[in-house]
């Protein structure tokens, strides 16, 4: 930070910097393909590494970016202090250059030591808190304590301790709950009042005992799913079982607690994907009850036009907003529809790597990057209100 008005700003909005670092990690994660299609023999098949930067790396930085800034506005509580705040890029930075440079015991001990900061931020504000959260943030709380659990079963499995059944949840864990039930969590909180173009008021937030109980039950199923495809021994039916009941979990919270099929048309752009990204996540999970042979294209249907989609959608929102540019959204139609159009291509050629397996490098090259033509669209035109503070210092 070049003074200390600039760290005390970003500590109250940490998105400012974690979103373009997020942004990085994602370029750096699906721009690895390319040099291993071009180069094969000094680039090894980057999987674990292109995971890695992309959930732990990509949608961390967002994730952090987003909480960090909105759970102490909604709770009435400090935001974070100069140390805990400059530990998370710190800490992604050193974590993304580790599953770069494929040290996966790095990368994963920098993952858990950004939980422990994050957990520790929270515990020590909990006391001052207005108010019980809402009832939806019951999915954060199990998407963090999952994540956790993930990642100490990838360390034990690194380690030599685990392995199996037991290594499979753990990736399930880190790679699919995580990133899914946060969804659901700020999802079920945002959506609905942006949908509804309300103003969230933190002085109307109360927990709904009945409602958390409910939705606590919903969470411990959509874990169950993930259990299920971990340990039964039987191929497909392991697949099916736990997609089935993910997909049963998901689209029971689109119909009952988000409505999406009430929402009307005639929605901006950055909302319109939102709907999108929702349904095409539902979608995802629910093809490999039916077709599991092709279980890693129905992965990045949800990941690609779902998680990467929905996340640049609403940072759009976010970052409009925060920055006193609402009218952006507006104006921005072309670029969303690009970006979105984009975002398609890069699913639907990856999508067909799994389906025809032939010139498999060239696909994942192609996908890849459609998708960084899309995010460099999205950048463009939203990222210089990264730096815009109304009222403030520019």
């Amino acid at each position: 930070m070049r003074n200390p008005w600039m760290l005390k700003a970003a500590c109250a909005e940490p998105y400012r910097v974690l979103f373009p670092l997020g942004l990085l990690g994602a370029a750096v994660g699906l721009g690895v393909w390319i040099p291993h299609f071009f180069w094969p023999e000094s680039f090894a098949y980057p999987g674990q590494s292109h995971a890695t930067l992309q959930i732990q790396g990509f949608l961390s930085c967002f994730v952090f970016g987003f909480l960090g800034t909105m759970l102490p506005k909604v709770h009435g509580v400090a935001p974070l202090g100069p140390v805990q705040f400059l530990l998370f890029p710190a800490g992604l930075l050193a974590m993304m250059t580790a599953a770069l440079a494929n040290a996966p015991l790095v990368a994963q001990w920098m993952h858990l030591a950004l939980l422990a900061n994050f957990a520790v931020f929270m515990l020590r504000r909990w006391p001052q808190r207005r108010g019980n959260p809402p009832s939806f943030f019951v999915f954060i709380a199990a998407a963090l304590l999952a994540d956790t659990t993930g990642t100490l079963l990838r360390l034990a499995s690194l380690a030599g301790y685990v392995s199996g059944p037991t290594f499979r949840l753990g990736a399930l864990l880190q790679f699919q709950a995580f990133p899914l039930m946060l969804v659901l969590g700020v999802g079920g909180f945002l959506l609905p009042k942006l949908f509804a173009n309300e103003i969230i008021d933190p002085q109307r937030l109360k927990s709904d005992g009945t409602r958390t109980r409910g939705l606590l039950a919903a969470a411990a199923l959509f874990l169950a799913g993930f259990g299920l495809e971990a340990y039964v021994s039987v191929y497909p039916l392991s697949v099916r079982l736990g997609s089935g009941l993910r997909a049963a979990v998901w689209l029971w919270f689109l119909f009952t607690q988000i409505r999406l099929h009430r929402v009307p048309g005639g929605l901006p752009a950055y909302l319109a994907a939102a709907r999108w990204a929702l349904w095409l996540m539902g979608l995802g999970m629910l093809m490999p009850v039916f077709l599991p042979r092709y279980l890693l294209a129905w992965e990045h249907i949800v990941f690609i036009t779902g998680v990467l989609w929905l996340t640049l959608s609403v940072a759009s929102r976010v970052i409009a907003a925060h920055g006193g540019r609402v009218d952006l959204l507006g104006s921005s139609r072309k670029t969303v529809l690009a970006f979105g159009g984009l975002v398609a291509l890069a699913a639907a050629t990856r999508v067909s790597t799994e389906i025809w397996t032939g010139a498999r490098s060239f696909h994942l090259a192609l996908a890849s990057a459609f998708a960084l033509c899309g995010m460099a669209l999205w950048a463009r035109r939203f990222g210089p209100m990264l730096f815009r503070f109304p009222g403030g210092r520019k």
